[in-house]
């Protein structure tokens, strides 16, 4: 479960870097305040004033300190307060000599050994452990020296602490910096304007500035006046929108958690990059021949195309009802025995790749089970791990992360809508939205309400989505580490591979009724969740959300997102990487042996309902009207089964909703989300499912 945690929290925050992994928690810089030695001065001036602003410092106390030893309470109660206390050795010994007469020759480093200072700081980590019971803190040299007896020290101290101070006059950017060698900024009877000067340098280049006080009014020769360190407190506050304001330790592990995170999405890009290149080099594609796709950027120069005159370029649209030679499919026996398998060969061949044949099996442990609640409805919710059997490749360990949650008090097995999503821990709750925003229901209470359950299935368990992993999760299991050849699936069929795998569990579970699931996305969750009701004939119906390019939308459509999109480095690993072709001269989308309604009509005759949301709020990325086309285009194959489609070729305006057939639509007025469609679709779907 730890690991499923970190997993959800590494797609939430490793997604873009830009926006998910902010420099300082999407402000313009961070100030960490600090004081050193422990003064009478720093508890009679500072903390007070820190307190009545609510800004938290880090105090680097020794404890051998007058002011610490006889007020010990007081410190005690800054730590209570949220303030930090850093471990500023147990004497404060520095390195005498010329210029530092005042260090007494028995705390004088040249006289001791590293092995000794040693000793003293972690003595020090015991004292301040009985101070504030935290066992992680960081650590400021004293006088910024680092040798004892001419040895350094600092690399045997680095891993008890979360970071280490120095003293020089310099500020970097986030991962610019060093935790274990960190800078300050020293106020020796400094003005408030140059103080604030150092915070506006930082919020002009985005880095992080440490300021270090030592006398406060008082108690130092190394002093600020109380009206400068009171102005200089001040603008920190009346600007903390823009800066992030946090005790060193605070500031320190959020350096490290980007650093890591940075490093790893560098990695994940740079493994990316190698298995396109790879790809290309199959398919003998030169770079030359590489088309950029356009911009999801309204305003950028080469922005994506959103006027519909221009939008219906293409030249012709594959007949689902026609065979490749030309003839007609006039049954149903036709349509199943020949067209259907013509139309599944080439998606397997050109569009989304091949399921290798001999898949490993799949060992389901429920982890565990517990009571939960959504509203006011109360379910079962079961945490449960797919142990992929590895023989084949034991270097690479494949697990598939369910939580199946069923009503309480179900009488019998019950349907369950399945969705590709993301599992969070138990009680986490989302921020609460602002004053006066209308309280609506969450999908999982709406389906309980009707006494189904639903389940949630994380696709990135078992294949991560990016070109970087397509040599580890499922794909590479079955691959043995070995890149991929050009007729191999990629992400959405593996995504939907893990699907079948979770309906084999349902298979076995008395509170779910496995001729009733159903499956569910949203964006590339949405394109996985039409490809896996396309294949998987055990999903009994499908909710699409806003899939887009490579789900329900037709790919010949010049409007939004493009081939030449999905078939760069940035998405080419969903797909097979014959996909790569169409983005390359001389082919284009046009030539396509496929297309986005004929996905939807291999989900004939089972019920899909596609979402979208205004095109004002989501944005015309998704090509609203090329995904209405993608179900009215599958309409004659539903029809030849004595089904429903839209009953219309017109795009209808905006909350129109079309639920008389088996293919189903509404665009709602919201954003990137399936949320208002629920209830119509689950008012629609209770026809099939209530049966």
């Amino acid at each position: 479960m730890k690991n499923l945690l970190l997993s959800s929290a590494l797609i939430l925050s490793g997604i873009c870097q830009a926006q998910f992994n902010p420099a300082w928690q999407g402000k313009k810089c961070a100030v960490v305040i600090t004081y050193d030695d422990g003064y009478d001065q720093q508890l009679d001036n500072a903390l007070p004033l820190l307190d009545s602003l609510g800004l938290k410092a880090t105090f680097y106390i020794s404890a051998y300190n007058q002011a610490v030893k006889t007020r010990l309470e007081e410190w005690k109660n800054a730590a209570a307060n949220g303030h930090e206390l850093g471990n500023h050795t147990l004497y404060h010994p520095c390195i005498g000599g010329t210029g530092r007469e005042w260090v007494k020759p028995e705390y004088d480093l040249r006289n001791y050994t590293a092995a000794r200072m040693v000793d003293e700081i972690r003595m020090e980590n015991v004292f301040l452990q009985t101070l504030d019971g935290k066992t992680e803190r960081t650590f400021a040299f004293t006088c910024a020296d680092t040798k004892a007896g001419g040895v350094d020290f600092s690399g045997q101290i680095k891993n008890d602490f979360v970071a280490l101070r120095s003293v020089r006059n310099e500020m970097h950017k986030i991962n610019e910096v060093d935790p274990d060698n960190l800078d300050c900024y020293m106020v020796n009877n400094t003005s408030a304007e140059e103080m604030i000067g150092w915070v506006k340098k930082a919020m002009e280049t985005n880095s992080l500035m440490v300021i270090l006080f030592h006398g406060v009014g008082g108690g130092n020769s190394l002093d600020v006046s109380l009206p400068a360190h009171r102005e200089f407190l001040n603008f920190l506050k009346q600007n903390e929108k823009d800066i992030m304001i946090a005790p060193m330790i605070t500031v320190a592990e959020h350096i490290r958690t980007w650093q890591e995170r940075d490093m790893a999405i560098k990695k994940q890009q740079e493994g990316t990059q190698a298995d396109y290149n790879n790809m290309l080099a199959q398919l003998k594609i030169p770079m030359s021949a590489k088309r950029p796709g356009p911009s999801g950027n309204p305003s950028a120069p080469n922005a994506a195309n959103s006027d519909e005159s221009k939008a219906t370029q293409y030249t012709s649209l594959p007949d689902p009802l026609k065979f490749k030679n030309g003839k007609k499919v006039t049954s149903e026996k036709l349509w199943w025995n020949k067209r259907r398998p013509e139309i599944v060969e080439e998606f397997d061949k050109e569009i989304y790749g091949r399921v290798p044949k001999n898949t490993p099996k799949v060992n389901w442990e429920v982890v565990s089970s517990y009571d939960t609640s959504f509203g006011n409805m109360q379910g079962l919710a079961k945490n449960l791990v797919g142990h992929v059997d590895n023989s084949m490749y034991p270097d690479i360990k494949v697990d598939i992360q369910l939580t199946l949650v069923t009503p309480k008090n179900a009488s019998k097995p019950v349907p369950v809508i399945m969705e590709f999503g993301f599992i969070f821990p138990r009680g986490f709750r989302f921020p609460s939205p602002p004053s006066g925003t209308p309280v609506l229901k969450s999908w999982q209470e709406q389906l309980l309400e009707k006494d189904w359950g639903f389940a949630i299935l994380v696709p990135t368990s078992y294949q991560a989505d990016n070109g970087a992993g397509l040599t580890e999760g499922i794909i590479g299991l079955c691959n043995k580490g070995q890149f991929r050849k050009p007729d191999d699936w990629g992400a959405l069929r593996a995504w939907a591979w893990g699907a079948s795998r979770a309906i084999d569990y349902f298979e076995t579970d008395k509170n779910v009724d496995a001729k009733r699931i159903g499956i569910e996305g949203l964006s590339r969750y949405g394109k996985a969740a039409v490809v896996t009701m396309a294949y998987e004939p055990r999903i009994a119906i499908g909710f699409i959300g806003s899939s887009g390019a490579g789900g329900t939308k037709i790919l010949r459509r010049i409007f939004g997102e493009q081939v030449e999109n999905l078939a760069s480095s940035g998405g080419y690993h969903w797909f097979a990487g014959n996909f790569i072709k169409y983005a390359c001269n001389p082919l284009n989308q046009n030539d396509l042996p496929v297309d986005a309604h004929e996905l939807v009509a291999l989900c004939a005759p089972r019920p899909v309902f596609i979402s979208s949301g205004s095109p004002k709020v989501e944005g015309q990325w998704v090509d609203a009207k090329g995904m209405f086309l993608g179900g009215a285009y599958a309409a004659p194959v539903y029809e030849l089964m004595g089904k429903k489609g839209y009953r219309t070729m017109e795009f209808p305006p905006l909350e129109t909703t079309l639920t008389d057939g088996d293919i189903a639509w509404r665009q709602h007025s919201g954003g990137h989300t399936t949320g208002p469609n629920w209830p119509t679709f689950i008012e629609w779907a209770s026809r099939y499912l209530d049966k």
